[in-house]
């Protein structure tokens, strides 16, 4: 019960990070937005860890707990998060969230190729669910909105045009699935068997998420991104930042005391989430239609029905 509660906090705490994440995007790249959220995340990951005295039980993690966790930092913060930031900035918040819930299948389809799991009707109808949702979002291509005149990187929301980018966006998001889908497995093999050390995990695979990324600033076009940023674009993503690490801590910790396939589709219920936060702080950064709607309770209906025809 404890890694249901766990699970749920995380899941509020990424609907939050989304949503001042699409206005961040609006203004700065999704390169850039990875690079600070990623950063942040390590010192409060230190402090984390220090309060809770698992920094001092360093020496408890393997080798492999290491590399497992490293490959995870890199994959899911790295990786995942700048595709994550890339979908949200071309097609919305809203629209990202229900395409997400394709972790599941994609856990369910690895566990039932290498895992040799069985796969029941009940499993298979929400599967089906979760791949109709997104699909029913999908629009005919409209004319884009006017941009309108001055500068929009340092502008209100006014001042912001929403151009909906739908191939980039769904192509994005989909790409985001395999870093997401994959890497709480890497964590779940890397802190099994291990006593309460959750949120040291999560430092070391921030840690090698935000090493992977600064070497990349030996890039000059990279540096310009990263320099480029206006204060006010910043102080949105170092808010996004620290609901991502207040999500991350909490997500290990569910990882570390229940199986991944109860945490991974309650944080899908995030969507629902998503949507309501949206609407009243993005409304006007965002597209929401009735499909878009639809598509999400249908996705999140889709995700339950499968963890319930999965255990029950």
């Amino acid at each position: 019960m404890l890694g249901v509660l766990f699970a749920l906090i995380a899941t509020a705490s990424f609907s939050l990070n989304s949503v001042m994440v699409r206005r961040g995007v609006a203004r700065a790249s999704a390169s850039a937005g990875a690079f600070v959220t990623v950063l942040i995340g390590v010192p409060m990951f230190v402090v984390a860890a220090l309060v809770s005295g698992q920094l001092f039980r360093a020496a408890e993690l393997p080798g492999t707990g290491y590399i497992l966790l490293s490959a995870a930092g890199i994959l899911h913060f790295g990786i995942g998060r700048y595709c994550n930031y890339r979908a949200v900035s071309a097609i919305g918040a809203t629209r990202v969230a229900p395409v997400q819930t394709f972790t599941i299948p994609y856990s369910v389809l690895i566990a039932f190729v290498f895992l040799g799991e069985t796969i029941n009707w009940g499993m298979a109808v929400g599967i089906g669910l979760i791949l109709v949702g997104p699909a029913i979002m999908i629009e005919r291509a409209s004319a884009p909105a006017p941009k309108p005149q001055g500068t929009p990187s340092g502008g209100s929301d006014t001042e912001l045009a929403f151009e909906l980018r739908q191939a980039e966006g769904y192509l994005f998001a989909l790409l985001s699935i395999g870093a997401y889908g994959t890497s709480p497995l890497l964590i779940r093999a890397a802190l099994d068997d291990l006593d309460n050390i959750a949120v040291y995990g999560g430092l070391v695979a921030y840690f090698a998420a935000a090493t992977a990324l600064i070497l990349t600033l030996v890039i000059p076009a990279r540096r310009g991104l990263i320099t480029a940023m206006r204060f006010s674009t910043v102080r949105l993503f170092l808010g996004a930042g620290f609901f991502a690490f207040l999500a991350q801590m909490f997500r290990f910790a569910a990882l570390s005391i229940a199986p991944v396939a109860v945490v991974s589709p309650l944080q899908r219920s995030g969507a629902i989430f998503t949507l309501g936060l949206s609407w009243a702080v993005n409304r006007k950064l965002e597209e929401i239609t009735w499909r878009v709607v639809l598509g999400i309770f249908i996705s999140v209906g889709g995700a339950v029905l499968l963890i319930l025809a999965r255990f029950g």
